[in-house]
């Protein structure tokens, strides 16, 4: 099934990739075999797809390394790395005004979850930093790690290591290997197989105030983030398009005015988005259609009700339809797919 675009900021992948010759393993295969170039990752507005993302991270867990990956992360984070945000996070006046900054703008550093600050309903004195994930796929464990080792570590620098969790929550199943690194690196208790990830502290340390404060560039530095998101929506709107096409498709709705309709926009701007996004409304209900139905044809659906569930008003129509995108009847398709399989496992 296709699902929402998600994407992670270009620079984390710098740091996974510094991180992976610091440990003594060769990162060029591993980035290859995940279809990632290192060069365009240097530019910010270079994202990683989640695809290419949880490949990297599922070869990595593949490695024999000692240490704990997501953890060593953090020797190799900088606040440029989340780029504007990171600086307009950095010269926050105190710690809560940098965590709000974090969670206002997460987006900017990935898609894959959302970030939230949490007050502990049963302890007044207690908050949390909580990850909840948007991608329905999970990814490797490693993930997880890092996402706690990241940001407590930047809250560190921040504070001048006055930051200190209470405990940690880790999505992620009990590591049998090393757990005693997690204590050692986090300096409290650590939970695994929690549904969230999550740093609970001390509610206090949200008033403490910055060295690093600079008002000046704290707000120059957000108003670069806002352009930032500005322009990852305006590149992701085909995404959100494509979506709300896979949810009408079925009830026979494909036209313009009502995928508009749904996401709040006129038509005229529902055009105007695609093209900024160089597309058109026909080239995303084409691609969404054919997505849909190869996927439909691999999981071996009669063509019939694969036209139905498209959108096509009989199976004619669609044959012909899908005939023009792939070259190939959809009976054909699925048999040269059949074929291949086959010969794959031989």
């Amino acid at each position: 099934m296709i699902s929402q675009t998600f994407s992670t900021i270009g620079p984390l992948g710098v740091v996974i990739w510094q991180t992976l010759e610091d440990l003594g393993i060769a990162p060029e295969p591993l980035f290859a075999d995940a279809g990632i170039e290192i060069g365009p990752l240097m530019d910010p507005y270079n994202r990683i797809s989640d695809s290419a993302f949880r490949g990297l991270l599922t070869a990595i867990e593949e490695q024999p390394i000692d240490r704990v990956f997501g953890l060593h992360l953090a020797k190799f984070i900088h606040p440029t790395t989340f780029y504007s945000l990171g600086v307009a996070a950095y010269c926050s006046a105190t710690l809560g005004d940098y965590i709000e900054k974090m969670v206002r703008y997460y987006s900017v550093v990935t898609t894959n979850d959302v970030m939230s600050l949490e007050r502990d309903s049963g302890n007044s004195e207690l908050c949390c930093l909580t990850w909840t994930a948007n991608n329905p796929e999970p990814f490797p464990s490693v993930r997880e790690d890092g996402i706690a080792a990241i940001f407590v570590t930047i809250l560190r620098v921040a504070t001048q290591n006055a930051f200190a969790p209470l405990r940690i929550f880790l999505a992620r199943p009990f590591p049998e290997d090393n757990a005693d690194q997690y204590a050692s690196f986090f300096g409290c208790e650590v939970q695994f197989e929690a549904p969230t990830t999550s740093l609970v502290f001390d509610k206090q340390l949200l008033e403490f105030p910055l060295v690093s404060a600079d008002p000046d560039l704290a707000r120059s530095y957000e108003q670069l983030t806002e352009q930032y998101i500005t322009k990852l929506e305006k590149a992701d709107f085909p995404a959100r398009v494509r979506n709300e096409l896979v949810r009408l498709l079925p009830t026979g709705v494909s036209g313009k005015d009502a995928v508009a309709k749904v996401l709040c926009v006129s038509t005229r701007t529902l055009y105007n988005r695609l093209e900024e996004a160089g597309t058109t409304y026909r080239e995303v209900l084409d691609d969404t259609r054919r997505l849909l139905a190869e996927d439909y044809l691999l999981k071996g659906l009669p063509v019939n009700e694969i036209a139905y569930l498209t959108g096509f008003s009989d199976t004619a129509n669609f044959s012909r339809a899908f005939k023009k995108w792939t070259g190939h009847s959809p009976i054909g398709f699925r048999e040269l797919a059949i074929s291949r399989d086959e010969q794959a496992d031989t």
